[in-house]
């Protein structure tokens, strides 16, 4: 005898494919654009304002973490240099942020005189080129970042500064 049990409807595939392949594709996007940060964030922290430059320069020892609160050093003096290449001058003022908390700023109050001197001379050797775009400009901070650190490691201290603002600057 032959199964007498009704056949049930064939429920419309298509409209549980309507709502699913949306719905991966959402997923997907998702997924795929979080790596994308994460890649983002990966190859462009930690290099100090200089975004890529950290591949260039190999693997490099992980920085300590900050030891206090984030500080900023205003440099009151006013840098004036000549630019390399041409008739023209530069003028800036810094300011310095720093994680070294009161250790950090009375290093760099005390050795302020050092400080200026290894910027003075950084500043002789800027050119057009290094000023022109906003990328340029950000290579400068972070060649005088550089410069302040070995300055103060050249005192005796730690390389406190963390970052370089211009909070002036001028060419003429």
């Amino acid at each position: 005898m032959a199964d007498t049990k009704p056949e049930k409807p064939a429920k419309p595939k298509r409209k549980l494919m309507g709502v699913l392949i949306p719905v991966l594709a959402f997923v997907a996007g998702a997924g795929a654009g979080g790596a994308g940060a994460a890649i983002a964030v990966l190859q462009f922290a930690g290099g100090g304002g200089g975004g890529g430059d950290h591949a260039a320069k190999g693997h490099e020892e992980a920085a300590p973490a900050p030891a206090g609160p984030l500080e900023y050093v205003e440099v009151e003096n006013a840098f004036t240099s000549n630019l390399a290449d041409s008739g023209r001058y530069l003028q800036l003022k810094l300011s310095i942020s720093t994680f070294g908390g009161e250790e950090a700023t009375a290093a760099i109050e005390k050795h302020k005189p050092a400080i200026v001197s290894a910027v003075l001379a950084a500043l002789g050797e800027v050119r057009d080129a290094d000023i022109e775009t906003a990328g340029a400009k950000d290579g400068l901070r972070g060649r005088l970042k550089e410069v302040i650190n070995a300055a103060l490691k050249t005192k005796g201290e730690p390389g406190f500064v963390e970052e370089v603002f211009f909070t002036s600057l001028v060419v003429q």
